[in-house]
């Protein structure tokens, strides 16, 4: 039941827990958590579903905390779940959410695990506050409803990768066992006459979404991108958006297709949990919006501070 109780926290606000906190701390505290925007619900919905969880889960903790506590972590995880209360805070790109965390308007920020290291290992002021394994998120790519053919042209692409072990080998490369500080530059195959893909980056999630200081796109996304063009024998041209951005990108044909962190598809609600007010942080699609099958996918997530 413990780990269900993560999982389902982590998949749906990434945010719900503080390594700082103390579970023996009585009287309740309001932590001020910044996560990048959600496009299929807005902050006050979020806000709503993060709290009515909070209420669902406390019955669910034993009186004796003892039973949960496998370690100094999870015992932290249960005194913060139920004692904290977390305000949320959207934020649109993550230099915004870095500078709110920097001028003390949001306490911590919430970020997949090769974020949360790469973030650390660039900015010593940062540091883990808390991890937490729980079900896989992924990363797909996001298409406009209706287009179906670059959908399967996509999905036959990403599928043999798979097989091949390219997506393995570029994980390795530009995540894993990334060398430089910063991520290396990709250079993309021209096919003269080929149709053209406009393809959405943020910078928001470096190693995997990164976009240098000259503005040139790198790291892990991008390689795979130059990888399923190559593939699709098209050509390929990324556009900078911000993270808040992409479905309105999407939907006016700036870009043909968006990077869609965190599909929660497949998700399963404990039956406790079930018919309880979850869908503002549950949601995370988009009407109008139809997704590749994942080609990246994460099972831990990182909570970061400043260090006073």
């Amino acid at each position: 039941m413990k780990k269900i109780i993560c999982s389902i926290v982590f998949i749906g606000i990434m945010c719900s827990v503080s390594f700082a906190a103390s579970a023996t701390q009585k009287k309740e505290e309001v932590v001020y958590a910044g996560v990048l925007t959600y496009l299929g619900t807005t902050e006050q919905e979020f806000q709503e579903g993060l709290d009515d969880l909070r209420r669902a889960v406390a019955p669910l903790i034993p009186a004796d905390e003892s039973e949960w506590a496998d370690d100094d972590r999870m015992e932290a995880f249960i005194g913060s779940l139920v004692k904290t209360r977390r305000i949320i805070k959207f934020y649109d790109s993550l230099l915004a959410m870095q500078m709110a965390l920097r001028s003390r308007k949001i306490d911590e920020l919430a970020i997949p695990e090769a974020v949360g290291l790469y973030l650390t290992t660039q900015n010593p002021n940062y540091e883990i506050l808390f991890s937490l394994n729980m079900e896989p998120s992924t990363i797909s790519f996001g298409f406009k409803q209706g287009n179906v053919a670059l959908q399967k042209e996509f999905n036959t692409a990403i599928s043999a990768m798979k097989k091949d072990g390219t997506l393995s080998r570029l994980e390795r490369k530009y995540i894993t066992e990334m060398e430089s500080s910063e991520p290396e530059r990709v250079k993309f195959q021209e096919f003269k006459g080929a149709k053209t893909i406009k393809i959405a980056v943020t910078g928001d999630l470096p190693p995997i979404d990164f976009i240098a200081a000259d503005g040139t796109p790198a790291g892990y996304n991008t390689a795979v991108m130059a990888e399923i063009g190559k593939r699709l024998k098209k050509n390929i041209r990324l556009i900078s958006v911000d993270t808040g951005g992409r479905s309105a990108a999407l939907s006016s044909e700036r870009v043909d297709v968006v990077f869609w962190y965190r599909n929660t598809e497949g998700l399963k609600t404990p039956s406790k949990m079930r018919g309880k007010n979850l869908g503002g942080i549950m949601k995370d699609t988009l009407d109008g919006v139809i997704l590749s099958v994942p080609y990246y996918e994460w099972d831990t997530d990182l909570i970061i501070g400043r260090v006073k």
